[in-house]
Formats: C-alpha cells, structure tokens, sequence
C-alpha cells in the first residue's frame, strides 16, 4: 500500500508540472504571437500654397534673307519691348547674347514653282525672376498682347514656384504619419487591440498640383503653371498591435 500511495503521489505532482509548463508555454506562445502582430495603415496631409516666385522666359525671334536686315528687325523688336516693360512693370529683365541660325524658306513663283531660299532666324532670349509673383502675371499678359499688336514675333512662359518646399515637407511628412497614426487607432479600437509603437514608415512621392486638381502622378507630381497649388505628402507606417 506504501509503495502505491507513493506511485499515485509521484504521478499527481508529475501531471501538476506538467499542466504548469503546458499553461506557460501556451501563454508564451499566445504572447509572441501578438507582439508579432502589426498593423499597416497609410495617413496623408494636404495643403494649400501660394507661390512666392515667378519666372518669366522668352524669346523674341525676327528672319529674312538678308541678316544685316533681319538682325536690326530684331533689335527694334527688343528695345519696343523693353520700353513697354519698363514703362509698365517694376522688373528687371535679363537679356541673353543674340544668337542666329540658318533658316530655309520656301517661295512660290508666278507659275507656281516652289523653291527654298537660304536665310537666317535671330534670335534674343530674355529672363525675369521675381517675388512680385501677381504683378507680374499680370504685365506678361499685357506684354504679349503688345507685342502681337506691334508685329513683334514673342513667345515666353510663365512658371510658379514656391521656395519653402524643403521646410514644408517636414512638416507635412509629420501631418501625415499623424493622420496615419490616427487612422492605425481607429482601425485598433474597433478590433478591440492596443497600437503600440511604429516599426517601420515608408514616404510616398509628394504631389504638387494646381489647387484643387485631381492629378496624380505615379512619380510625384510638381505643377509650375499656377500659382495657387495643393501639396500632397503620403506615408504608409506600421504599428506594432498590442
């Protein structure tokens, strides 16, 4: 009877160990596996800009045969519109050396016979860069206007630009991640977990478009023919679930 009350007692306290390393490992593997658990969730920020810088580019251009002829053409062309800017405008214009290229021209005779005459297009770029960003929209319109009215060959664009993109970024990357964050919480809450601390952020391109313009580009997109624009930062974070 001793020997058996001795076995039966051996073989409680066996199964009692037993039970215990088997409720810690159990427990052991239901918390590993939760801290393996993330969450992915991507959060964005947008906001609107006004450009804070213009660059205003062109070419005023005049051809012919005879280039002594066709380089004063352009010079009077030049200096016409030069007057008007200075005359209304506060900008300072930046011009380019002149420059020339040969130019075939083709002439219809009498009887209808085609033929190509040698020739020469000058040419004299020009460039103003400014922070009076509306004012000077407004006298580029007015200019070409000019130009077309007086016979002058012009053609120039505008582009808008804003110079504070590499601080808006940071501050826009950090609007987003928050949005993500926010989302991640949401998302948790009604899953019935906790998001706990972020283990991996990946940034998505920044989109700079004309405000209010649905166009997205797979490579960021950088918009330079408005000057009211909407900046787009996206940033896919993952959290730990707890």
């Amino acid at each position: 009877m001793q020997n058996s009350s001795g076995f039966n007692f051996l073989g409680m306290l066996a199964l009692a160990i037993a039970i215990v390393l088997t409720g810690w490992l159990a427990s052991s593997a239901i918390r590993e596996t939760r801290n393996d658990q993330d969450i992915t969730v991507t959060g964005s920020a947008k906001k609107t800009i006004t450009s804070d810088l213009v660059q205003w580019k062109g070419n005023l251009t005049a051809e012919g045969t005879n280039l002594a002829q066709v380089t004063e053409q352009l010079r009077n062309g030049v200096t016409r519109f030069r007057n008007y800017v200075t005359q209304n405008g506060k900008v300072s214009v930046k011009f380019a050396p002149l420059s020339s290229e040969p130019q075939s021209f083709e002439e219809t005779s009498d009887n209808g016979v085609r033929r190509s005459i040698a020739g020469f297009r000058v040419r004299q770029a020009f460039e103003v860069e400014t922070t009076d960003v509306t004012e000077t929209a407004t006298l580029a319109g007015k200019t070409a206007e000019a130009m077309l009215g007086a016979g002058v060959p012009y053609d120039a664009n505008l582009s808008y630009l804003y110079t504070k993109i590499a601080e808006l970024r940071l501050e826009m990357l950090e609007a987003a991640t928050a949005d993500a964050k926010k989302r991640a919480e949401t998302i948790a809450k009604g899953a019935s977990v906790n998001i706990g601390a972020a283990r991996n952020a990946r940034v998505g391109v920044f989109q700079i478009t004309a405000k209010n313009s649905p166009e997205v580009d797979d490579y960021g997109a950088f918009d330079t023919s408005s000057i009211e624009k909407d900046i787009t930062a996206v940033v896919s974070v993952t959290f730990a679930v707890k």
